[in-house]
């Protein structure tokens, strides 16, 4: 479309850009000012029920211009509180190096004895540094979420790509998540697939089942931050929350004879509070916006006191299809 623009276009736009430009003979500088940045605290803190580790991102805000990436304040400490109780507390000296899928960053990092289990109901994160105005931020921990799923095995096959006796084995999964009365659910659906080690224990690996939208059933929609498939009831009592299905499709050759045992699948449903969904969203528009010179700017969803992070609850169910 571009090309077709110059070539129709291209010696009239051009001659119309020149007529009367005299004045830009020697350039045009327009002076913008950028107050300077003012660095305040910045906290992300997504918690699951039923994770092991407790991880928060405790960093300080830094300008645009400024040489040096982000850092961790000196002496930076962080709590959740519920009901005034402290149920979490990261000291300075709880860092570790984690992996973060493109680069290792430091982390105030718990690890906990028993799978994470916070009440329901609105918690605090007070996140505080020497000299530097608090940080806070309320969040709600959502029930554990209400599940029913199942999986037909072998429905149908799709030929192989090659000329060899090689097929596709389709297997559809089909589920239903309860719609609460007088509450909005955002649920948080994942699917895993395990690879059986020798010794008999299974490692789980994130699979997308489908990536277009455009086949999808409406109500889900993919999103790449979370690498999860987002349902929301949008707060209607009356929106169906059952009858989803996706399939899954399994490479069979007789020179690779894989058994559907060999590749066992789970599903995790996330129920997720609402400031958490609206920051992977946004996450996922920032991040799709950011090569784009044609896009609206966009900024990433905050909930903090600072304009600085997030603070985001989730509960979980697991459950594996056989």
């Amino acid at each position: 479309m571009a090309i077709q623009f110059l070539r129709t276009f291209g010696i009239p736009f051009m001659l119309v850009l020149l007529t009367g430009c005299e004045k830009w003979a020697d350039g045009v500088v327009r002076e913008v000012y950028f107050p300077p940045h003012q660095s305040e605290l910045a906290a992300t803190v997504l918690l699951t029920q039923g994770d092991m580790k407790a991880v928060a991102a405790l960093y300080q805000s830094s300008s645009a211009f400024e040489k040096e990436a982000s850092t961790i304040p000196s002496d930076v400490t962080a709590r959740v509180e519920h009901n005034g109780n402290v149920l979490l507390e990261w000291l300075p000296g709880d860092t570790a190096l984690l992996e973060t899928g493109w680069d290792d960053r430091y982390f105030h990092t718990l690890v906990l004895d028993a799978p994470l289990d916070l009440p329901e109901g609105e918690m605090q994160l007070i996140v505080e540094a020497p000299g530097r105005e608090s940080l806070t931020a309320t969040a709600t921990q959502p029930p554990i979420p209400v599940v029913e799923a199942s999986m037909e095995i072998g429905i149908d096959t799709v030929d192989g790509w090659d000329y060899y006796e090689s097929y596709q084995i389709i297997d559809r999964i089909r589920f239903d998540l309860l719609n609460r009365a007088l509450i909005r659910d955002i649920h948080a659906v994942q699917f895993q697939e395990g690879y059986v080690e020798d010794f008999g224990d299974t490692s789980w690996y994130d699979i997308n089942l489908q990536y277009d939208d455009a086949g999808l059933d409406p109500r889900m929609v993919f999103n790449q931050t979370c690498n999860c498939y987002l349902i929301d009831d949008r707060g209607l009592d009356g929106e169906s929350l059952s009858g989803f299905k996706l399939d899954r499709y399994r490479y069979y050759s007789p020179d690779w004879p894989v058994e559907v045992e060999d590749i066992p699948l789970r599903v995790v449903v996330n129920l997720l509070d609402q400031p958490l969904a609206d920051f992977y969203r946004s996450v996922e528009t920032h991040s799709n916006a950011s090569d784009n010179p044609f896009a609206s700017p966009s900024t990433v969803y905050s909930n903090t006191s600072t304009g600085y992070g997030c603070f985001g609850l989730a509960s979980k169910v697991v459950i594996r299809l056989d």
